[in-house]
Order: C-alpha cells, then sequence, then structure tokens
C-alpha cells in the first residue's frame, strides 16, 4: 500500500526520532508513512516509553529488540528433580542420624580417648554390660560375671555417678586418661591406659582379671571363696570394677573385702582382691558349742587324768576311776584367732574343774583343779568337733 507524503511534519526540518538522530527519508525525498498509521499523530518526545522497555529510554540508549517488545518468559523449570533431590537429602540425613545413634549407644567410636573412657563408665553406669565391654582392647577369657544381671546388682549397691575426665594425655594412639568416678559412696581416682584401635580408643581392658593366686597364697579358706554366690577358687574370671559380692561356702566363714574398682584396671595397678575372713555370727556360736560339748566330755569320765582333756587329779592317795567331775566356770574362756590359712579357731583360759574322789583308803575327798585350758576347733567338720592340747 502506498502512503501519502507529509510535508509538515511536527518539529519541521530537523526534528529526530526518539533515538536521536534527524529523521530523513534516505532516498532524498520527503518522509512516507502508511495511510492513515500515524494520521495526525505527533511524533514521540525523546524520553518516550519503549514498548516492552521497563521505563523511558534515555537517547543514546540500546533499543529493545527488533517488533518492539522484551522476549517472551522462559518455560517455568519442571519441580520434579528438586524433589527427587530433597527426598535423597532427607534419607541420606536420616541414615547419617542412625549411625549417629548407634555409634553412641553401642559404645563404638568415640572422638578422644576421654569420651571413651566416659562411654564406657556410662555404659557401666546404665548396667549396659555388652555396651561396656565394647570399649575393651582385649577379650575377656570369660563373661560368667559380665553379663546386665551381674552388673545391675553391683550398680544397685553402688550406683556409678559423678564421672569426671580430669586429663587426656594422647599421643601417637596411646593414652593417659585420669578419671574420677563416684561407685556408692566411695570414689575411684585413677589413670587410665588406652590405646587407638582404628578410629576408636579402647581402654586395655574393660574388666578386672582375677586369678586364685590373687586371693592369697596356700589359704585354705581362699578354696571356700564364692563371687556372687558361685564358686571361684579354682579358676580365673573377669569382674567389672564396683562392688563385688564375696562369700564363702562354709556357713561358719563371713567374708569382708574392699571393692575393686578403677584400681583394677589402672596404670601400673595390680588386681588383687582385698580379702578377709572371719567367724560368721553362726560359726562363732558353733565354735563355742564345740567346746562347750567337748568340756563336758571330758567331766563325763571318771578318770583321775582323763585322756585328752585339761583337768586332772594330783593325789597319789586317790583311787582310780573314782573321779566325779563338775563342769567349771566357763567364763573365763575366751576365743583367740581364726586362722584362714589351717581354718582353726584357736580358744584359751583358765578354768577350775571341781571334782570328788575316793581315796585308796576308802575315804571321799574334794578337791578342784585349776587348769590352763586351751585347744583348737577345726571348722572344716561337721559337726565341729574342739580339741585340747
Amino acid at each position: 500500500m502506498r502512503g501519502r507524503t507529509l510535508t509538515n511534519i511536527p518539529g519541521g526540518p530537523g526534528a529526530q526520532y526518539p533515538g536521536g538522530g534527524p529523521m530523513e527519508n534516505p532516498s532524498g525525498g520527503a518522509v512516507e508513512y502508511p495511510d492513515a498509521a500515524w494520521a495526525g499523530a505527533e511524533a514521540p518526545p525523546q524520553s518516550a516509553w519503549v514498548p516492552g522497555a521497563a521505563g523511558p529510554v534515555s537517547a543514546g540508549a540500546p533499543l529493545p529488540p527488533a517488533g518492539g517488545w522484551a522476549p517472551a518468559a522462559a518455560p517455568a523449570k519442571s519441580k520434579k528433580p528438586l524433589i527427587i533431590g530433597g527426598v535423597i537429602g532427607a534419607v541420606l540425613l536420616l541414615v547419617i542420624v542412625g549411625v549417629i545413634i548407634v555409634v553412641n549407644v553401642s559404645g563404638g567410636s568415640k572422638s578422644s580417648a576421654g569420651d571413651a573412657m566416659r562411654g564406657y563408665l556410662e555404659a557401666l553406669a546404665r548396667g549396659d554390660a555388652k555396651a561396656a565391654l565394647s570399649f575393651s582392647n582385649d577379650e575377656p577369657g570369660e563373661k560368667e560375671f559380665l553379663t546386665d544381671e551381674i552388673l545391675k546388682k553391683q550398680i544397685e549397691h553402688s550406683p556409678i555417678t559423678d564421672i569426671k575426665i580430669l586429663n587426656d594425655d594422647s599421643s601417637y594412639g596411646m593414652a593417659r586418661v585420669h578419671v574420677s568416678a563416684k561407685f556408692g559412696d566411695k570414689v575411684s581416682d585413677e589413670t587410665i591406659s588406652m590405646k587407638k584401635s582404628g578410629n576408636d580408643w579402647k581402654l586395655d581392658n574393660a574388666a578386672i582379671k582375677i586369678e586364685p593366686k590373687s586371693y592369697g597364697v596356700s589359704d585354705d579358706a581362699n578354696k571356700t571363696l564364692t563371687l556372687f554366690g558361685k564358686p571361684v577358687a579354682d579358676h580365673t574370671t573377669y569382674v567389672f570394677p564396683g562392688w563385688q559380692d564375696w562369700g564363702s561356702s562354709n556357713d561358719n566363714l563371713e567374708v569382708t573385702s574392699e571393692p575393686m574398682l578403677l584400681n583394677g584396671l589402672g596404670y601400673f595397678s595390680f588386681s588383687s582382691a582385698k580379702i578377709d575372713f572371719k567367724l560368721s555370727e553362726s560359726g562363732t556360736k558353733s565354735v563355742k558349742n564345740a567346746i562347750v560339748a567337748a568340756i563336758q566330755a571330758c567331766v563325763a569320765s571318771t578318770d583321775l587324768e582323763p585322756t585328752g582333756c585339761p583337768q586332772r587329779i594330783y593325789s597319789y592317795r586317790a583311787a582310780p576311776n573314782t573321779a566325779a567331775w563338775s563342769m567349771p566356770d566357763l567364763s573365763p574362756m575366751k576365743l583367740e584367732s581364726f586362722s584362714s590359712y589351717s581354718m582353726e579357731v584357736r580358744f584359751s583360759g583358765n578354768l577350775t574343774f571341781p571334782v570328788t574322789y575316793r581315796t585308796t583308803s576308802g575315804d571321799t575327798k574334794s578337791d578342784s583343779d585349776n587348769a590352763l585350758t586351751w585347744g583348737k576347733v577345726d571348722i572344716t567338720q561337721s559337726p565341729l568337733r574342739a580339741t585340747f592340747r
């Protein structure tokens, strides 16, 4: 379509495009516009905005793309990859949290020797024998007393509290950890040696090794020892630090002991059990009854000098087998000592034995014998029997 020629352009000759150049026809003639397209329209001012632009376009500014409109927005990207990535991230997070929980519960990896020591004691404190043993660099030879059942008896008697890591001296895969903890009302303060095994810090031993020689040497009482009600005299066993229930298979004996705590695991320490034996209340009563029975047997004799008895008649005029002995006052009799080596109780006392006897001339005579009476009772016998020296 051919347009008409405009000769009277607003602005007159030299008028400019919005971009700043003069309005000229390249052919040298008048500028032509399409019919009715811009009829009566005025030329846009120099600061007019261009369709599709964000604001006014200044002189000299680059023009928008052809067509006068900004490119259409790119189509929205799919959110599916983001959702898949989020699910994978959540799964990985759950796996990591699970590993952390498993490690903390099972007593596995700890970042330092001090952390491992604390983890070990916390496992003992909650009665988790398996977790406590996981901190050991050495496997115990047997685990008869390394069970949750026994450990819970220990902590019921002496709870483990107030755990403190006082110093952690670690280098080249070796460590010495200064630690203290309360076992019941007793404070145990020791330096424990540890080693790094792979990425984990471990104690050299998580249980105390107790050998028969730890109880004593050639001690017959040790042959009766029990631990938590089970005999242990003839074999090596292991126990966790804490209270230990020592006893004896002989009812006449009572066992007293100092508990083996962290000292059984300590640096340059020894796992010897400090055990003492004494007569039990029932054993003391049984020993006294045996002494009384032995004296009664002696006074029942008609001999002037009963065999194996402390008393005798010193008179050449006494007729044989005519003695009538009476029971002495036993209050001077004392139990002197108990020997755990021989399993014997020694006793002594000055006893006065009243007696009547006939003389060779037929007379009856009253007398008494003040006898130093001493002897022993073997508590391995049943019933107990006293013998005089």
